[in-house]
């Protein structure tokens, strides 16, 4: 029974996740339509260095882009509570997380949401419509990210250039991820930054990628990877940000699982 409570209690707090994201990118929209009814009521009454023909052409310009982005939002709901991703409407669902997602820390901002309620609550979303998509690849074109604050930070043998740098101790959790990504034959890469992580990827050209790091690097690091399918993984901070961080290896083996085929898994 107490199971059974412990499901249902993860399950609304992932539903609470999504819609902390998904309620202030409605509110970013809706702010979008408030410009535009601005600009609309301005058109009637333009100052002397703005031209009619200037402010309406705006105002019209401004309704479209908000009509692009609502069907954006309309497909993001729906791909997540069909399970199932609507291939013609991705580009416009990418573009929506995109170009609003600084409007929608703005006004998390302002209505005293924290940002990384808001980054967590991202993540949580673009994992949903990550795996909406099904995506399927050959290990070799899967990346996994990790941190570098993974690893014990009284380690003598830094794993950040090369991670086979690892003695496997067990004073950390890298040996056990590293068991992971050579039973699937998966490349994985310790990176310290953003820059490191862009490197990577240009350097191993996946088609999709794992990443391990916390809420302000996870979310930078999926708009920056876009429209490639990035599936996030939230570290765990015992001690504090940055400083022997953990990961919870069911949920890495999980997303690691989802990109690889049956013979890859079983490899």
């Amino acid at each position: 029974m107490s199971e059974i409570v412990r499901v249902n209690n993860t399950a609304e707090k992932n539903t609470i996740k999504k819609r902390t994201f998904l309620g202030l990118l409605l509110t970013a929209l809706l702010f979008l339509l408030g410009v535009a009814f601005y600009l609309l009521i301005f058109v009637r009454y333009p100052q002397a260095f703005f031209s009619r023909s200037f402010v309406m052409g705006l105002t019209i310009s401004t309704f479209l882009l908000t009509l692009l982005f609502l069907c954006g939002l309309l497909a993001i709901v729906l791909s997540i509570l069909q399970k199932r991703t609507f291939l013609p409407l991705c580009w416009v669902m990418d573009k929506t997380l995109l170009l609003l997602y600084p409007i929608v820390l703005l006004i998390g901002r302002l209505t005293h949401i924290t940002q990384e309620k808001i980054q967590r609550s991202f993540i949580e979303v673009n994992n949903q419509l990550v795996r909406s998509r099904a995506v399927k690849v050959k290990s070799n074109k899967l990346l996994l990210l990790l941190p570098h604050c993974l690893q014990n930070d009284s380690c003598n043998y830094k794993i950040t250039h090369d991670i086979n740098n690892c003695r496997r101790c067990g004073r950390c959790q890298i040996a056990q991820i590293l068991e992971l990504a050579s039973a699937r034959e998966v490349p994985a890469i310790v990176v310290t930054g953003g820059t490191l992580a862009r490197r990577a990827v240009k350097k191993y050209a996946p088609r999709t990628v794992v990443a391990v790091a916390c809420e302000r690097d996870l979310s930078s690091g999926v708009l920056d990877s876009f429209p490639m399918p990035v599936l996030g993984v939230l570290n765990e901070r015992p001690e504090g940000p940055c400083y022997n961080t953990r990961v919870d290896l069911r949920a890495l083996q999980e997303a690691l699982d989802l990109f690889l085929t049956k013979n890859d898994i079983s490899s």
